[in-house]
């Protein structure tokens, strides 16, 4: 992603000034022309302002070229979350959150912090330190040189707890102490050492044992939270909250950093929090807009807002893996309208899609499959707006009353709704189950119908509840599928990916 605006300088070497401002674009073009070299110093405004007029900038072929373009652009981006309080990014992995989060940092500037993945730290001893408030900067101005530096991609986290407990204002500690008591339930202070030496140093202790016997998840819970009540920060970005936290506390974490009211007291000098996540437990709930989708695709990144339920709701099932198992639920649901269907399709799925749980729900007739339906609305709300949107099936036999466009309209997607084109599931058995359940041969087989219940074939006698589990015990993945049973069980898979 090349600059357009004219903010890089060379140095000449025979007069010792830089000269400029150029576009990158021109930049490279007097590489191309050899008036600079691969070795030629080059720097832009933001060095400038760092370094001065007698730094050293970088060598040319050590500036970074990131091929990716934005779109919404990183400016228009940040311009239109301008006074939002909360801006969460979701997407997978390789989809461009960390690097938006980093391109927005470099625009806020010194008064914004990105909070980066890698902030593991061990504490224990806490060492007096004459606290330096324009440390920040300096935090700022090494993000800013690596930004321009293709050899550098950093992940590090410049704050480390010990840093930041030593560093905050006695009420601020207090303040980090009785929050982490409330989301973790242990009690935290500060000791000596040694208790009768005012000299000795001090450490962290939590219910009575050094904090350095705690947790990583502890440790990590307490360096977020102590960056929050870091006042020299007006912006914050955190890369991948979730990181080391059980799911309960992602959950009261997340709940706190979007409870505007919360936040304003624990933290009043925040204005924007940015937040890149994996975890759905980190979305914000109160203000569906200020999720965001992040996607890559060649060298485009685009970030989209969340519009609708129906697509919050999607976001969320696809950060829990795109499995409804993951969450104790059947991947699809399938509506049946007796026992026998359901009997035999339930086997039939089982065989065909193990590694799937599949419901099949018996309506007990076609007139009561809207009344199944009806239940599940009234279990997971709008039908259209949630996870089972294309996941939920029904099987009719070809004699059917009930109005089709009514169970498109109770949200069954239309190509969801399987007709059956004979009358009865005993059509779809296999002949030779059937042929061995009524001592015949399966060309026998072929010419019987079964409306009756029940059914009566070479002076065997048997209900239609009978006979489908007579058959579905000897069925199995060696009796070939009938083809609508088949294109059913395509349908499904399809549906389950």
């Amino acid at each position: 992603m090349k600059s357009q605006t004219k903010e890089w300088y060379y140095l000449d070497e025979s007069s010792g000034q830089w000269l400029g401002p150029m576009t990158l674009d021109e930049l490279d073009a007097a590489r191309k022309a050899e008036t600079i070299e691969d070795y030629s110093r080059v720097t832009n405004s933001q060095m400038l302002r760092q370094q001065g007029a007698m730094g050293q900038g970088i060598s040319y072929y050590m500036i970074s070229r990131l091929d990716v373009e934005f779109t919404p652009s990183v400016e228009e981006f940040r311009e239109a979350r301008d006074g939002k309080q909360t801006t969460v990014l979701s997407g997978p992995n390789n989809s461009g959150k960390t690097l938006l989060l980093k391109q927005l940092f470099f625009q806020y500037g010194q008064g914004s912090y990105l909070v980066a993945c890698n902030r593991f730290s061990h504490v224990d001893i806490l060492n007096t330190r004459k606290v330096d408030e324009y440390e920040h900067r300096r935090y700022y101005d090494n993000f800013s040189q690596q930004y321009y530096m293709s050899q550098q991609n950093s992940e590090d986290n410049e704050l480390k707890l010990e840093q930041i407990l030593t560093s905050l204002k006695n009420g601020q500690r207090e303040k980090l102490f009785a929050l982490c008591k409330e989301l973790l339930g242990n009690t935290f202070s500060l000791q000596r050492t040694e208790r009768e030496n005012d000299f000795s140093p001090f450490y962290v202790d939590m219910d009575g044992e050094n904090l350095r016997y705690g947790s990583s998840g502890t440790r990590l819970l307490l360096t977020l939270l102590g960056i929050l009540l870091d006042e020299r920060f007006t912006v914050l970005l955190i890369d991948e909250p979730e990181i080391g936290l059980s799911p309960r506390i992602q959950a009261v974490l997340s709940r706190f950093l979007y409870d505007e009211e919360r936040r304003l007291t624990f933290c009043p000098h925040l204005r924007q929090l940015f937040v890149a996540t994996h975890s759905h437990l980190f979305l914000d709930r109160h203000v569906m807009g200020n999720n965001h989708v992040v996607t890559k695709s060649g060298s485009e990144v685009t970030v989209r807002p969340i519009m609708t339920v129906a697509e919050y709701h999607q976001l969320q099932f696809n950060m829990l893996g795109n499995e409804m198992e993951a969450i104790f639920m059947p991947a699809a649901i399938v509506i049946v309208e007796g026992d026998s269907d359901h009997t035999f399709l339930a086997k039939v799925l089982q065989l065909h899609i193990p590694n799937r749980k599949v419901a099949v729900v018996r309506a007990s007739g076609e007139g009561e499959v809207r009344n199944k339906l009806y239940f599940f609305k009234e279990a997971f709300g709008d039908l259209a707006a949630s996870p089972y949107r294309n996941r939920l099936f029904v099987v009719l036999d070809k004699q059917i009353s009930v109005k089709l466009p009514k169970i498109e309209q109770d949200g069954v997607p239309k190509d969801n709704i399987i007709v059956l084109s004979m009358n009865g599931i005993e059509y779809f058995y296999p002949p030779q189950l059937l042929a061995a359940v009524f001592l015949s041969s399966t060309e026998q087989v072929a010419s019987w119908k079964f409306e009756a219940d029940p059914m009566e074939f070479n002076g065997i006698r048997k209900s239609k509840k009978e006979l489908a589990q007579l058959v579905t015990a000897g069925l199995n993945q060696c009796h070939a599928t009938h083809p609508e049973v088949q294109s059913l069980i395509a349908k499904i898979e399809a549906a389950c990916r």
